[in-house]
């Protein structure tokens, strides 16, 4: 069951995502399922398009949401195996794939606060796929383009 305060602040981040430039993403509820997810087609330097999923967790804003690359499937690494096996790897900032979409490591759990703003989660989507093109070319591991976090946000 969703409260008040979460229907408000998932309008609001909806509204954010328009206002901060992420136009390409929304946030969507599904009366359906009573389900909320964010989803939009992020587009890489290189014309490169993808489809980035949030799956928003029912105690969102207190819970880190999912991020998943849905399309285009299968992701293959610079060396043609599938990403999605790879589960966790610091090396490409991957977490468990779900029914073979990539889950992208934005942010850890233990450094997740309700403050975080849905935008932030998407804009670190699309920083890991410039890093994953990047990879794709060179078949360096996202890593060395992309830091850890050193600190809280």
């Amino acid at each position: 069951m969703w409260t008040t305060e979460q229907h408000q602040r998932l309008a609001l981040e909806h509204r954010l995502l328009q206002q901060e430039g992420f136009g390409q993403f929304s946030i969507y509820w599904d009366q359906n399922d009573a389900t909320y997810h964010g989803e939009g087609v992020a587009t890489t330097n290189s014309g490169g398009k993808y489809t980035l999923y949030l799956v928003i967790p029912n105690n969102f804003p207190y819970e880190r949401p999912p991020l998943y690359i849905t399309a285009p499937l299968p992701l293959l690494t610079y060396y043609g195996r599938s990403l999605s096996n790879l589960g966790y790897s610091h090396n490409m900032h991957t977490l468990p794939s779900s029914n073979g979409c990539i889950q992208i490591c934005h942010w850890r759990d233990a450094r997740w606060h309700s403050s975080i703003l849905l935008h932030k989660v998407f804009l670190k989507g699309m920083i890991w796929l410039e890093a994953y093109e990047q990879h794709l070319a060179t078949g360096r591991p996202l890593a060395e383009f992309v830091s850890t976090m050193a600190g809280t946000l």
